[in-house]
């Protein structure tokens, strides 16, 4: 991977939230959600970020975009200039003054994982797919109009739709115009908070192809966060798995999912639905829920549900290393396993 190709570079990004208690409201403990993170996208791929429920995906998705304020750690994003240049040094985010967040803003965007919620109820599809451009003070009136009706038939969605209210649509087209507003400003990068998860399986496929060719039509880089290893091994170029606030496994597609090297990751596999009703697979079940994030285990987080853990993973943070040329993993068995990955299919 060079430098130049580089759109999104996040450096031990962490983000705790406050434990408080009592009549003063003092601080007693840290949830640390997201805790010292590290991970490249490239401009034009889809990385897709995996895990448990709890395990701090969303919150890393809206601490790189600034939604949630960063503990610490550098958030390095290549964005354009107030000139539209595009091959600007990299920004850090994680730093960046109100003024600079707000320009940063036309750059990066976010689908959100509930289309019922994250539109309001009392505008029109017309003035919600617009108003980010309202908000950046660009186009005039009529040709904030025209893009809007561009961009909802970009989405499939018509130009009669516009003048309707969110109450009025389905799950599928709710998120359809999420998608829109996302895209109203041309971003370079779109955050994809799990935005099938809440859609019938009928409507799932569709938004994926559609996501895929609207990557293809405006050049987007996505980050797809989502718990459905399905999905992810279909949309995504690399995918990395999160454990407890932590990024266990990162590689290619199909090196993950054909070669695991981690035992969280063999895990998530194995209870991926194969289309063989004669093929069985052997789940392995993970005991147990994820552990609390105020006080994780020690050593390596995840030995006390792993049927591979030895005394060294439970004294031992292990360190987060190269396997192959673009294979990185967090565990101190990693080269001695065997682990089972998924059927091709």
């Amino acid at each position: 991977m060079t430098a130049e190709n580089t759109l999104l570079e996040v450096r031990n990004l962490r983000k705790y939230f406050p434990v408080r208690k009592g009549l003063l409201q003092r601080t007693v403990a840290q949830i640390k959600a997201v805790d010292g993170v590290d991970l490249t996208i490239r401009t034009g791929e889809t990385l897709g970020l995996v895990g448990e429920s709890g395990c701090g995906k969303t919150t890393t998705g809206r601490t790189i975009l600034r939604l949630v304020e960063p503990t610490g750690g550098e958030i390095l994003f290549r964005g354009r200039s107030l000139a539209g240049d595009t091959d600007t040094a990299m920004t850090d985010v994680a730093t960046a003054s109100p003024a600079q967040i707000k320009l940063l803003r036309r750059d990066m965007q976010i689908i959100f994982q509930d289309p019922y919620s994250s539109l309001d109820p009392r505008m029109t599809v017309g003035e919600i797919v617009g108003e980010p451009l309202q908000i950046q003070g660009l186009m005039s009136r009529s040709e904030r109009m025209a893009r809007v009706l561009d961009l909802l038939g970009a989405v499939g969605l018509s130009a009669d739709h516009a003048r309707r209210y969110p109450h009025e649509f389905s799950g599928g087209q709710r998120q359809r115009i999420g998608i829109a507003r996302a895209l109203a400003l041309n971003p370079r990068l779109v955050v994809a908070d799990e935005p099938v998860s809440a859609l019938d399986v009928s409507i799932q496929a569709q938004v994926i192809n559609l996501l895929q060719d609207l990557q293809e039509q405006f050049g987007l880089t996505y980050l797809f966060i989502a718990h459905d290893l399905s999905v992810v091994k279909h949309i995504s170029n690399r995918v990395a798995v999160m454990y407890l606030g932590k990024i266990v496994e990162l590689a290619d597609t199909r090196e993950l999912f054909g070669n695991p090297r981690h035992p969280y990751t063999e895990a998530l596999l194995s209870a991926v639905p194969v289309a063989d009703p004669d093929f069985k697979v052997e789940r392995i079940p993970l005991e147990g829920d994820v552990p609390s994030p105020v006080n994780p285990p020690s050593g390596c987080h995840f030995h006390p549900r792993c049927r591979y853990a030895q005394d060294v993973c439970r004294t031992e943070p292990p360190a987060y290393r190269a396997v192959g040329q673009t294979h990185f993993v967090s565990c101190h068995r990693a080269d001695e396993l065997s682990l089972r990955g998924m059927r091709s299919s």
